[in-house]
Protein backbone atom coordinates (compact mmCIF):
# COMPACT_ATOMS: atom_id res chain seq x y z
CA UNK A 1 0.00 0.00 0.00
CA UNK A 2 1.96 3.11 -1.26
CA UNK A 3 1.73 6.21 0.85
CA UNK A 4 -0.31 9.38 -0.50
CA UNK A 5 2.65 12.12 1.35
CA UNK A 6 4.22 14.64 -0.45
CA UNK A 7 6.27 15.81 2.42
CA UNK A 8 8.28 13.27 4.11
CA UNK A 9 7.90 15.10 7.53
CA UNK A 10 4.18 14.60 7.24
CA UNK A 11 4.10 11.19 6.73
CA UNK A 12 2.31 9.84 9.71
CA UNK A 13 -0.76 7.35 9.17
CA UNK A 14 -3.76 9.61 10.96
CA UNK A 15 -6.27 6.71 10.02
CA UNK A 16 -6.81 4.94 13.27
CA UNK A 17 -7.19 6.14 16.89
CA UNK A 18 -4.82 9.35 17.64
CA UNK A 19 -4.65 8.63 21.34
CA UNK A 20 -2.74 5.15 20.67
CA UNK A 21 0.83 4.60 21.34
CA UNK A 22 3.42 6.39 18.67
CA UNK A 23 6.74 6.19 20.73
CA UNK A 24 8.15 4.68 23.52
CA UNK A 25 10.86 6.92 24.83
CA UNK A 26 12.54 4.69 27.44
CA UNK A 27 15.23 7.70 27.95
CA UNK A 28 13.29 9.36 29.67
CA UNK A 29 14.33 10.63 33.38
CA UNK A 30 13.30 9.04 35.97
CA UNK A 31 10.40 6.95 34.36
CA UNK A 32 9.98 6.18 30.20
CA UNK A 33 8.08 8.79 28.22
CA UNK A 34 4.71 7.85 26.60
CA UNK A 35 3.68 9.62 23.39
CA UNK A 36 0.70 8.88 21.38
CA UNK A 37 0.35 10.17 17.65
CA UNK A 38 -1.42 13.22 18.49
CA UNK A 39 1.33 13.73 20.90
CA UNK A 40 3.69 13.67 18.21
CA UNK A 41 1.87 15.20 15.28
CA UNK A 42 0.83 18.20 17.21
CA UNK A 43 4.62 19.29 18.52
CA UNK A 44 5.95 18.20 14.97
CA UNK A 45 3.74 20.89 13.30
CA UNK A 46 4.08 23.38 16.48
CA UNK A 47 7.92 23.28 15.21
CA UNK A 48 7.14 23.83 11.73
CA UNK A 49 5.28 26.86 12.75
CA UNK A 50 8.01 28.53 14.76
CA UNK A 51 10.33 27.68 12.68
CA UNK A 52 8.40 29.30 10.05
CA UNK A 53 7.90 32.40 12.30
CA UNK A 54 11.14 32.91 13.14
CA UNK A 55 12.23 33.77 9.49
CA UNK A 56 13.59 30.61 8.49
CA UNK A 57 12.83 30.53 4.97
CA UNK A 58 12.29 26.67 3.19
CA UNK A 59 15.57 25.26 1.94
CA UNK A 60 17.49 26.69 5.34
CA UNK A 61 19.14 23.52 7.44
CA UNK A 62 18.40 22.66 10.98
CA UNK A 63 20.49 20.97 12.62
CA UNK A 64 19.83 18.13 15.02
CA UNK A 65 22.59 16.75 17.84
CA UNK A 66 21.07 14.78 20.04
CA UNK A 67 20.30 11.23 21.56
CA UNK A 68 17.39 9.67 20.49
CA UNK A 69 14.55 10.54 22.74
CA UNK A 70 11.09 11.70 21.75
CA UNK A 71 11.71 15.16 20.95
CA UNK A 72 13.95 14.48 18.08
CA UNK A 73 11.35 12.54 15.86
CA UNK A 74 8.71 15.31 16.44
CA UNK A 75 11.57 18.10 15.35
CA UNK A 76 12.99 16.11 12.65
CA UNK A 77 9.04 15.89 11.26
CA UNK A 78 9.00 19.39 12.01
CA UNK A 79 11.85 20.45 9.95
CA UNK A 80 10.80 18.69 6.99
CA UNK A 81 6.94 19.97 7.37
CA UNK A 82 8.21 23.61 7.40
CA UNK A 83 9.96 23.01 3.85
CA UNK A 84 13.48 23.14 5.73
CA UNK A 85 16.20 20.59 5.29
CA UNK A 86 17.09 18.40 8.56
CA UNK A 87 20.69 17.39 9.45
CA UNK A 88 20.67 14.83 12.12
CA UNK A 89 24.45 15.06 13.57
CA UNK A 90 26.55 12.22 14.66
CA UNK A 91 27.43 13.36 18.00
CA UNK A 92 29.76 10.57 18.40
CA UNK A 93 32.38 12.02 16.38
CA UNK A 94 35.12 14.78 17.38
CA UNK A 95 33.80 18.06 18.42
CA UNK A 96 36.28 19.44 15.57
CA UNK A 97 33.90 17.11 12.58
CA UNK A 98 30.77 18.16 14.27
CA UNK A 99 31.37 21.53 13.32
CA UNK A 100 32.85 21.20 10.45
CA UNK A 101 29.49 19.56 9.43
CA UNK A 102 27.37 22.13 11.05
CA UNK A 103 29.45 24.88 8.98
CA UNK A 104 29.32 22.79 6.00
CA UNK A 105 25.75 22.11 5.75
CA UNK A 106 25.47 26.10 6.54
CA UNK A 107 22.98 25.14 9.57
CA UNK A 108 20.88 28.31 10.47
CA UNK A 109 19.77 26.72 13.91
CA UNK A 110 20.60 23.80 15.83
CA UNK A 111 18.58 21.56 17.74
CA UNK A 112 19.90 19.55 20.69
CA UNK A 113 19.83 18.29 23.93
CA UNK A 114 21.72 19.14 27.00
CA UNK A 115 24.10 16.73 27.16
CA UNK A 116 25.10 17.75 23.42
CA UNK A 117 25.31 21.28 23.62
CA UNK A 118 28.80 21.65 24.21
CA UNK A 119 29.36 20.44 20.83
CA UNK A 120 27.35 23.61 19.49
CA UNK A 121 29.37 26.24 18.28
CA UNK A 122 28.30 29.09 20.64
CA UNK A 123 27.94 31.48 17.47
CA UNK A 124 25.02 29.48 15.81
CA UNK A 125 21.71 29.60 17.46
CA UNK A 126 20.15 26.94 19.52
CA UNK A 127 17.18 25.34 21.17
CA UNK A 128 17.89 22.80 24.13
CA UNK A 129 15.09 20.24 24.40
CA UNK A 130 15.42 20.00 28.32
CA UNK A 131 15.01 24.03 28.45
CA UNK A 132 13.73 25.80 25.66
CA UNK A 133 12.80 24.32 22.83
CA UNK A 134 8.89 24.59 24.30
CA UNK A 135 9.71 28.68 23.37
CA UNK A 136 10.39 27.72 19.69
CA UNK A 137 6.94 26.10 19.51
CA UNK A 138 4.13 27.57 17.74
CA UNK A 139 0.84 26.09 18.09
CA UNK A 140 -0.97 28.27 15.62
CA UNK A 141 -2.88 26.35 12.54
CA UNK A 142 -0.27 24.99 9.67
CA UNK A 143 -0.45 23.35 7.66
CA UNK A 144 2.41 21.19 5.93
CA UNK A 145 4.77 23.05 2.69
CA UNK A 146 4.22 21.07 -0.58
CA UNK A 147 7.66 20.47 -1.82
CA UNK A 148 8.60 19.16 -4.81
CA UNK A 149 9.41 15.54 -5.23
CA UNK A 150 13.42 16.57 -6.04
CA UNK A 151 13.49 19.17 -3.23
CA UNK A 152 15.76 17.88 -0.37
CA UNK A 153 14.34 16.70 2.64
CA UNK A 154 17.22 16.33 4.96
CA UNK A 155 21.50 15.84 4.62
CA UNK A 156 22.83 13.03 6.06
CA UNK A 157 26.37 12.95 6.86
CA UNK A 158 28.89 9.77 5.72
CA UNK A 159 33.09 9.84 6.41
CA UNK A 160 32.27 7.25 2.79
CA UNK A 161 36.27 6.09 2.07
CA UNK A 162 37.43 8.87 3.62
CA UNK A 163 38.10 10.45 6.87
CA UNK A 164 36.14 13.76 5.94
CA UNK A 165 32.52 13.37 6.62
CA UNK A 166 30.46 14.41 3.21
CA UNK A 167 26.52 15.25 3.14
CA UNK A 168 24.52 13.19 1.28
CA UNK A 169 21.05 15.06 0.00
CA UNK A 170 18.07 12.73 0.14
CA UNK A 171 14.88 14.10 -1.56
CA UNK A 172 11.05 14.30 -0.20
CA UNK A 173 10.38 11.79 -3.03
CA UNK A 174 13.31 9.44 -2.34
CA UNK A 175 12.57 8.57 0.92
CA UNK A 176 8.52 8.06 1.05
CA UNK A 177 9.86 5.67 -1.51
CA UNK A 178 12.34 4.19 1.53
CA UNK A 179 8.92 3.99 3.30
CA UNK A 180 6.18 2.68 0.82
CA UNK A 181 9.46 -0.32 0.93
CA UNK A 182 8.58 -1.15 4.22
CA UNK A 183 5.68 -1.21 4.30
CA UNK A 184 4.24 -4.44 5.30
CA UNK A 185 0.86 -6.36 4.30
CA UNK A 186 -0.84 -7.50 7.09
CA UNK A 187 -0.92 -6.61 10.71
CA UNK A 188 0.58 -7.64 13.97
CA UNK A 189 -1.84 -7.87 16.90
CA UNK A 190 0.20 -5.25 18.52
CA UNK A 191 2.74 -3.86 16.20
CA UNK A 192 6.13 -2.53 17.84
CA UNK A 193 9.73 -1.56 16.49
CA UNK A 194 12.99 -1.23 18.69
CA UNK A 195 14.95 1.24 17.70
CA UNK A 196 18.16 1.39 19.52
CA UNK A 197 20.99 2.43 16.75
CA UNK A 198 21.02 6.58 16.69
CA UNK A 199 18.46 8.19 14.69
CA UNK A 200 21.35 10.22 13.14
CA UNK A 201 21.61 7.34 11.06
CA UNK A 202 19.73 6.11 7.84
CA UNK A 203 18.20 3.02 8.69
CA UNK A 204 16.80 3.93 12.05
CA UNK A 205 15.34 7.29 10.61
CA UNK A 206 13.95 4.80 8.34
CA UNK A 207 12.10 2.08 10.56
CA UNK A 208 10.84 5.49 12.67
CA UNK A 209 9.11 6.75 9.74
CA UNK A 210 7.91 3.35 8.64
CA UNK A 211 6.71 2.58 12.17
CA UNK A 212 4.59 5.96 11.96
CA UNK A 213 3.27 6.18 8.63
CA UNK A 214 1.40 2.77 9.19
CA UNK A 215 -0.01 3.03 13.13
CA UNK A 216 3.14 1.21 14.86
CA UNK A 217 4.60 2.27 18.25
CA UNK A 218 8.40 3.13 18.19
CA UNK A 219 10.27 1.84 21.20
CA UNK A 220 12.90 4.39 21.61
CA UNK A 221 16.16 3.60 23.31
CA UNK A 222 18.65 6.58 24.06
CA UNK A 223 21.40 4.22 22.68
CA UNK A 224 22.65 0.85 22.39
CA UNK A 225 23.46 -1.37 25.21
CA UNK A 226 22.86 -5.12 25.24
CA UNK A 227 20.92 -5.20 28.98
CA UNK A 228 18.60 -2.79 27.38
CA UNK A 229 18.17 -4.51 24.15
CA UNK A 230 17.80 -7.96 25.14
CA UNK A 231 15.76 -7.19 28.01
CA UNK A 232 12.01 -6.60 28.61
CA UNK A 233 11.97 -3.14 29.45
CA UNK A 234 9.00 -1.51 31.06
CA UNK A 235 6.44 -0.72 27.70
CA UNK A 236 3.48 -0.34 29.54
CA UNK A 237 1.88 2.78 29.59
CA UNK A 238 0.33 4.33 32.57
CA UNK A 239 -3.15 4.90 32.43
CA UNK A 240 -4.20 8.53 31.39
Amino acid sequence: MPTSFTNLGHAIDRSGDLDALAVIDLGGTPAPRFYSYREIDAPADATACGLLASALTPGERVAILSANRGEFLAAFLGIMRAGSVAVPVDWKLPTATVELILRDCAASLVLCDRARLPLCPTDLPRFVFEEDFAALLDHGPFAAVTPQPADPAMFLYTPGSSSRPKGVVLSHSSHLWVIDMRLRDGSPEEPRVLVAAPLYHMNALAVSQAALAQHDTVILLPGFTAQSYIGRPPCTEPRR
